[in-house]
């Protein structure tokens, strides 16, 4: 008896998935049916925005991007199970509080050190690859100039 009230309650769920599924295999091979099949340069040339690139793009983008990204999720679920501890506080108590504390202070640790390890700096990252480069011979030519003028 217990079986079959639990498919009883399953069987929306499920049913959704499946034609979800469904619905998902159709397309794909509809619009690999009715898709164009065109081949030609234009088709494999890299635009932005429905613009075609001008020139050769040297900025390099490193993966502090994506610092950022797990930045954001990990603060992100830090408010999310702040928010769960605030509306259970009456049932949790002092040992929720407690608790809470301590990933509070975790988080907060763990910010310190990515503030004291540079990882939150973006001071010269985005610079085009050549404005570093050039940068960079500028300060090997002012030294090379301090050098020349000791002797």
């Amino acid at each position: 008896m217990e079986l079959t009230s639990q498919i009883n309650e399953i069987w929306p769920i499920a049913a959704y998935f499946v034609i979800l599924v469904a619905m998902l295999i159709f397309m794909m091979v509809l619009s690999h049916f009715l898709g164009p099949k065109t081949k030609s340069r234009a088709k494999n040339t890299p635009y932005e925005s429905g613009i075609v690139s001008v020139d050769n793009n040297k900025t390099r983008f490193g993966n502090h991007f994506f610092l950022y990204a797990i930045f954001f999720v990990i603060f992100d679920l830090e408010t999310i199970f702040l928010f769960a501890w605030v509306i259970a506080f009456d049932d949790v108590g002092w040992l929720g509080f407690a608790e809470a504390s301590v990933f509070i202070l975790v988080l907060l640790v763990a910010l310190i050190y990515l503030i004291r390890i540079g990882a939150l700096e973006l001071k010269h990252r985005h610079q085009p690859m050549r404005v570093q480069q050039l940068n960079f011979n500028n300060l090997n030519l002012n030294s090379n100039l301090n050098k020349k003028e000791r002797f």
